[in-house]
């Protein structure tokens, strides 16, 4: 892919900055679902690009999960008459977890983007940009407490629809014919891993309180989806 010609431009005057600091993290326009599977896998290796990669990679699984149960059931068609609802199901559980990719992978950024902008600016010993102003120790702590509550709130609809597909699997490995139960064996696996990983996420958390019910619920989905995966390789 050919280089701007203005950033050319940018990159032959030099950055002043460049090379003396870690870069600010930056959220991608098209987000992660419009880029190639190794731009996306760059992102997630990257410690600048995505500062809380585990969400996303576990809804990434999630919808993977999901498209295999799709493709199980419509395989099931001839021989399971309740496919056609399953791979409904299959397939709104795979937009939901499609969805909570982006929404994840962007939680972290405009409070990364702030403080890193801080950091930058008190490293280099000069003011912060204009028209902004230096992030005071109490909005800094109230900033990474609304990201840590946000990225909670995330990994806990990750981890129930994850839960959800899970299940659901189960269910389509139960039905679907012998030669397909591989795909669907793996599909309540990697559902199971989506779930469970999130379920950690939240469980580790330092903002919620020990009583706060996304504990609770995050606990009962990776439960759920435990059961599942019992359930399929009965």
């Amino acid at each position: 892919m050919r280089t701007p010609p203005r950033a050319r431009a940018q990159r032959a005057e030099g950055d002043p900055v460049a090379g003396t600091i870690a870069p600010m993290p930056a959220a991608p326009a098209s987000g992660l679902l419009g880029r190639p599977l190794s731009e996306v896998l760059g992102a997630l290796a990257s410690p600048h690009e995505l500062p809380g990669g585990g969400g996303p990679a576990a809804a990434l699984t999630a919808a993977a999960a999901a498209a295999l149960t799709a493709k199980v059931a419509r395989g099931s068609r001839a021989t399971w008459i309740e496919a056609g609802g399953a791979i409904a199901h299959a397939e709104s559980l795979r937009m939901q977890t499609q969805a909570l990719i982006d929404r994840d992978a962007a939680a972290y950024h405009e409070a990364s983007a702030v403080l890193a902008r801080d950091e930058r600016s008190a490293r280099r010993g000069v003011a912060t940009p204009a028209g902004t102003a230096a992030v005071p120790v109490g909005d800094r702590e109230r900033i990474v407490g609304e990201a840590l509550i946000q990225a909670a709130d995330l990994a806990l609809a990750i981890a129930a629809a994850a839960s959800e597909i899970a299940q659901l699997a189960a269910d389509v490995a139960r039905q679907c014919p012998r030669a397909m139960q591989p795909d669907a064996l793996t599909a309540v696996a990697l559902a199971e891993a989506a779930t469970c990983a999130c379920a950690r996420l939240v469980a580790i958390n330092r903002r919620l309180p020990d009583d706060d019910p996304r504990r609770a619920s995050a606990a009962a989905a990776a439960r759920a989806a435990q059961g599942a995966r019992e359930r399929a390789c009965d």
